[in-house]
């Protein structure tokens, strides 16, 4: 039908098309969202896949290894993640807990150093004494109530809110009820259809994943067959830049918190902190949130270390252990191993990183660098040669 219209026409029926398309991806969104975060996923590990088949492995089989290999990977991390996490949680529940324990450490600590902060618990003091003394003369001046005239001025509000001034009725009081009622069960099933979400999102993924990665091929040949034909090998070969760009920098993002999980568990083992191994992969990953997951992986590594360590040396070594992970993975993994699979030399890198930040805030620090990557294809492509051809004309 289509080629029997004018292109005038063609181009509008096509462009109409794509909005409806897109207007009901949209509309269910929720039910794609697992099937693009595969597609993603997919196409990270399809590079895995390719390098197994040149090994002589059919596809199937490189497949199954792959998910075989994560599935015992994911058993033995969940495994020492719950023999460590269920003494941590218990040292938490506890009444004199994880809580109570950096008190007590903080009391210790000051009163064995209580001649060197003595000046600062001087001036605290008075601060003190100074707030107390205008609040106490801010309500003599104010003439506030007690507690009785209090209690009796809200119990007026309250019946002139709900009963006209006349008391507050049974009806009233029961609407009020309900709807409180009604409030806690739309917040419970809310909470309960995102847990189902999430669940349904975990369930999916790892299928969906599966499956495209025996029709990776076949997708891509036939987005690319409906591409115009004269710069078909052009975008074929920039979205296969891009793509090996993005898969490039979350397989080295990944590498890179593994790695300082990694330094982090050791250094928190060798000083004597107890559940050194979730701490430190814990910290690595929520790493995956700059500067957030950093800080809050030190004040709960911190937290942790005066279970077994007074309050300085947990203070110190927790400073130097996080302090030095940081340096290390700004100044040499993040350069090293994800610059060099996104082709940008280390000073790109902090750059980009920095102007990332300063832009777009947190995500921008974390999609700094793959933005930076696919951007610098794109100038290559579309804006350099132009510009080229320009510079040579006479």
């Amino acid at each position: 039908m289509l080629e029997r219209v004018t292109p005038a026409w063609r181009n509008a029926i096509l462009l109409v098309l794509g909005v409806l398309v897109l207007w009901f991806g949209w509309s269910v969104r929720a039910v794609l969202n697992p099937l693009i975060a595969a597609y993603f996923l997919a196409y990270v590990v399809h590079p895995m896949v390719l390098r197994l088949e040149k090994r002589g492995f059919a596809r199937r089989a490189a497949v199954n290894v792959i998910f075989i290999g994560a599935l015992l990977s994911s058993v033995l991390i969940a495994g020492l993640f719950l023999v460590q996490g269920r003494g941590l949680l218990g040292e938490i529940s506890r009444s004199d807990g994880l809580a109570s324990t950096v008190q007590d450490r903080l009391d210790t600590f000051v009163n064995e150093h209580e001649g060197k902060f003595q000046w600062l618990l001087d001036r605290m003091e008075s601060e003190e004494e100074l707030e107390a003394n205008g609040a106490d003369s801010t309500i003599a001046d104010s003439g506030e109530m007690d507690f009785a005239d209090f209690s009796s001025e809200m119990m007026s509000r309250l019946a002139d809110e709900f009963g006209g001034g006349e008391g507050v009725t049974i009806s009233k009081a029961g609407k009020v009820g309900w709807d409180a009622a009604g409030s806690a069960a739309h917040f419970v099933a809310g909470l309960f259809g995102s847990f189902m979400a999430l669940a349904t999102f975990l369930f999916l993924l790892p299928i969906y994943t599966w499956f495209l990665l025996f029709e990776l091929g076949n997708i891509h040949g036939f987005v690319s067959r409906y591409l115009p034909r004269r710069d078909r090998d052009r975008f074929s070969r920039i979205g296969h830049q891009i793509g090996e760009v993005l898969s490039s920098f979350f397989r080295g993002r990944l590498l890179v918190a593994l790695l300082k999980g990694l330094y982090m568990s050791v250094f928190l083992w060798a000083v004597g902190v107890d559940y050194a191994l979730i701490i430190g992969l814990g910290s690595g990953f929520l790493s995956l949130v700059p500067f957030v997951g950093a800080f809050i992986g030190g004040v709960f590594a911190f937290s942790v270390a005066t279970l077994t360590l007074p309050f300085g040396p947990a203070l110190l070594w927790t400073v130097v252990i996080f302090g030095s992970a940081e340096t290390i993975e700004g100044y040499i993994l993040i350069p090293k191993i994800i610059g060099d699979s996104l082709g940008l030399p280390p000073i790109v890198v902090l750059f980009s990183v920095f102007i990332g930040g300063a832009a777009l805030g947190i995500f921008g620090l974390l999609l700094a660098l793959p933005l930076t990557a696919c951007l610098l294809i794109l100038v290559r492509e579309f804006v350099l040669p132009p510009l080229a051809k320009l510079a040579d004309e006479t």
